[in-house]
């Protein structure tokens, strides 16, 4: 690491410096997006839970507060995710100054939303799953993780997509079974059923029913993807080659690391690779599966840029933060 010039390592990678900057960074973009951008809705499929909270978040300086609180929220969960699963093997406080940073880039942000909740809950699953790496008991991972996932779904019921991958998940982390797959099922099942069962009683069935038969197949049909300007593109292809950097570098470098956080960042990266592919292809809430891309991509970005041996890395570092930068001014451009 003694190629690296000592402003980086000392402020970036194990320093405060970034903390601080994420922090500072955000309070000015958001008060500024506050001031020049009314709240934006989202395409909030009638999350049961979420239905009854979001008349609580109408009065936008309380949305914006709690918005605020959950991207602290995000985190600090990872960096325990960091802390505890020994992610990065180096010192660094560079987890919650990404995700901060991350969540500060839009002023989709700004406001409190359901897909907070779903995607505080989704790092908490990724916790879980780390934990269960090889556990003789894999029914115990396998209820906790889909209970956790489904009780996130009764704020963005389009979370329920995600169940296809929290079982080639728990593959990836060797915690997968028949038996854990049947106590997997007994997660949706121990939700599901009391909350149909409470809305047979209060003759509401058609409540329970409609984050399921809102959906039509014109909206399957649709491609969300076709409909980005070129902004967005740029944006896009921008984190797309981000991506492809992170994800050759722990190729080639994945020898430094223990086996079981190869199996953590294979996860990790197969996550984010899930998501952008919902998101691109799959007209249900996009929006959640732009958070969840961003609080994963959090960890990938933390693992990269601290880790860094070579001046280039550095240098590309610096460049990102720019391009960080541009696009969070880039709405003011259509203002």
């Amino acid at each position: 690491m003694a190629a690296i010039p000592k402003s980086y390592k000392k402020n970036v990678v194990e320093g405060n410096g970034i903390l601080i900057f994420a922090i500072l960074f955000s309070i000015i973009i958001r008060f500024v997006y506050y001031l020049n951008f009314n709240s934006i809705e989202t395409d909030t499929t009638s999350g049961y839970i979420w239905d009854i909270l979001s008349p609580f978040f109408n009065n936008r300086a309380t949305s914006i507060i709690c918005s605020g609180i959950f991207t602290i929220g995000l985190a600090l969960i990872c960096a325990n995710i960091n802390t505890t699963h020994v992610l990065i093997r180096r010192k660094t406080i560079l987890p919650p100054a990404m995700a901060i940073l991350l969540f500060s880039c839009h002023p989709i942000f700004i406001n409190m939303s359901a897909e907070y909740i779903s995607t505080l809950l989704c790092l908490l699953i990724i916790s879980m799953l780390f934990i269960s790496y090889n556990d003789s008991y894999k029914q115990r991972a396998a209820f906790g993780t889909s209970f956790i996932l489904t009780l996130g779904s009764f704020f963005t019921s389009s979370l329920l997509i995600y169940f296809p991958f929290l079982w080639v998940a728990l593959a990836m982390m060797r915690c997968m079974n028949f038996k854990a797959f049947l106590a997997s099922l007994l997660g949706i099942f121990i939700l599901y059923i009391p909350a149909f069962s409470f809305y047979i009683f209060t003759d509401n069935l058609d409540t329970f029913l409609r984050p399921f038969t809102s959906l039509s197949l014109q909206q399957l049909v649709h491609i969300p993807s076709m409909n980005l300007d070129i902004t967005h593109w740029i944006i896009f292809g921008l984190s797309i080659i981000l991506l492809a950097v992170i994800f050759t570098d722990n190729y080639i470098n994945r020898h430094k690391d223990k086996i079981k956080t190869r199996a953590y960042l294979r996860l990790l990266s197969t996550l984010v690779v899930f998501s952008i592919l919902a998101y691109l292809f799959l007209n249900i809430q996009p929006m959640l599966n732009i958070f969840i891309a961003l609080s994963t991509g959090s960890l990938l970005l933390s693992h990269f840029f601290a880790l860094a041996e070579r001046k280039i890395t550095v240098i590309f570092f610096y460049i990102s933060i720019m391009v960080y930068i541009t696009i969070c001014l880039s709405p003011f451009l259509f203002l």
